[in-house]
């Protein structure tokens, strides 16, 4: 028994030293993603040749004519595929391209592009200095517990800011621009931050019960 207690020992420093490297190949990227935007054509102009793109929905309509299959027979099968028919039809997404941007459309781009991988950064780092902390000792302590309510705050607060301000994003790149009455404006919101946001807030509390147990235990002995 003493030896497999030993054993899982030596085997977990291993396996959260990997996911400790994990996450450092994943701040790696993020950090590559964030230089090569800044530097990118849309942003600074010094690499590449792609212009800034916005997908939206057209506002004026897209005739696709009559898609459907000729049938068979009155039983409603395709001659072609002997399946079920299908008919094409919207709404549809079109991909708008920005020639000439101004300097207010690659600044809002800028801020649009980067936002993103900025916030999955700074959730990696700090999942990353929990691993750490458990790596080097107990990680039941007060810090690792401020750090997953900064966590659940980041995911929740900054995820439903970036999907607000994504639609913000595109509405203003539109309106400088002379497709500004060719789109619809409308976006939505996702609320799915909010909720994996409230899942660490959740996980935060048991953490917090967690470094009081073992706060009390310490007191007793």
């Amino acid at each position: 028994m003493n030896a497999t207690a030993a054993a899982g020992e030596t085997r977990s420093p291993g396996v959260i030293k990997w996911f400790e490297g994990l996450l450092l190949v994943g701040m790696y990227v993020m950090c590559l993603s964030i230089v090569a935007i800044v530097l990118s054509k849309p942003a600074m102009g010094l690499v590449g040749n792609d212009d800034p793109v916005v997908d939206a929905e057209p506002s004026f309509p897209i005739d696709f004519g009559d898609q459907v299959p000729p049938m068979a027979s009155n039983d409603g099968v395709p001659v072609a595929t002997s399946q079920p028919p299908v008919k094409v039809g919207g709404p549809t997404a079109a991909r708008f391209t920005f020639l000439a941007p101004s300097p207010a459309q690659r600044a809002v781009w800028l801020i649009w592009q980067v936002s993103g991988p900025l916030l999955i950064l700074a959730g990696l780092w700090l999942v990353y200095s929990i691993v750490r902390s458990a790596r080097a000792g107990n990680p039941f302590v007060a810090r690792n517990e401020r750090r997953l309510w900064m966590l659940a705050a980041l995911i929740a607060g900054g995820g439903t800011a970036y999907s607000f301000f994504s639609g913000v994003a595109a509405m203003l790149m539109f309106r400088g621009s002379t497709a500004a009455g060719l789109t619809e404006t409308a976006f939505t919101i996702s609320f799915l931050p909010i909720i994996v946001g409230s899942g660490v807030a959740a996980l935060a509390s048991v953490w917090h019960a967690g470094v009081a147990l073992q706060d009390d235990v310490a007191g007793m002995i």
